[in-house]
């Protein structure tokens, strides 16, 4: 009487035995090797999870977005002359942050996530440049902050920035309400900033004065959008009870099926 061997691979665990049990062993014969699928099936189930990085680009862009729509609306009369403030989160925060996120958005596969984390990490580096006093940018204008050619360069910035955005509005059809109406605002946003430098350029601060504090209104909804986002995949991640909806709107715009 010899022992017949079981073999038990346990797929959640990740793991393989062998146990012996008493008794004759069956005139069946057991295979002494899980089979090639389950073999397959263990190892991905052993591979380490990677975390989701998204929230981390939403966090960040949210805390360099924010301060930068209150000043541009003027909240606690303030003005654009305390934006030099922001300089360090902009390289930090907006910068650092969203550019290591992008490099985990293009790890795990995100192509569309990766690009629009690399473009605001590498828009807020540009401001943070511009705006930095070390590198002294306004003072090779005649004028400074207030020399046509230094606001019509915002301008042709902020006016080339719509494509983008708009292009991300666009392939966020596929995703979610809440993401498209991130892009929708920002592209706005975008297009009204450029508008504001073209009129300052002009020497039409009144209109221009106007025009900040309305692509200053377009970011805040972004971070209304950004923020509830960020909260829901917070959320999501440690498992709470409940979801805040985003309107998946993966079924709005069907893929093409391919021909044969």
């Amino acid at each position: 009487m010899s022992p017949a061997h079981i073999h038990t691979v346990d797929l959640e665990k990740g793991t393989f035995e062998t146990r012996e049990t008493a008794g004759l062993a069956s005139n069946s014969t057991s295979p002494t090797q899980p089979e090639q699928e389950q073999y397959e099936r263990l190892l991905l189930n052993a591979s380490p999870k990677v975390g989701n990085p998204t929230p981390l680009a939403l966090i960040s862009f949210i805390m360099v977005l924010a301060p930068t729509a209150f000043v541009q609306m003027g909240w606690g009369s303030s003005s654009l002359a305390s934006s030099p403030v922001f300089v360090g989160s902009y390289y930090l925060l907006g910068g650092l942050a969203l550019i290591i996120a992008g490099v985990m958005e293009w790890i795990v596969g995100n192509t569309l996530a990766c690009i629009v984390d690399m473009m605001f990490g590498g828009n807020w580096l540009s401001l943070a440049v511009v705006l930095d006093p070390v590198h002294g940018i306004a003072s090779a204008f005649p004028e400074g902050i207030n020399s046509p050619d230094y606001n019509k360069a915002f301008m042709f910035y902020y006016a080339i920035w719509t494509f983008p955005t708009l292009t991300f509005f666009v392939a966020s059809l596929r995703i979610n309400v809440a993401f498209a109406g991130v892009f929708f605002n920002v592209t706005f946003a975008n297009a009204v900033s450029a508008a504001a430098y073209g009129a300052l350029s002009q020497g039409n601060t009144a209109v221009a004065n106007a025009l900040v504090i309305a692509a200053g209104a377009f970011e805040f909804v972004v971070v209304c959008f950004a923020s509830y986002i960020y909260t829901s995949m917070l959320f999501e991640s440690v498992n709470m009870p409940f979801k805040l909806p985003l309107g998946d709107l993966s079924r709005l715009l069907s893929r093409k099926a391919k021909l044969t």
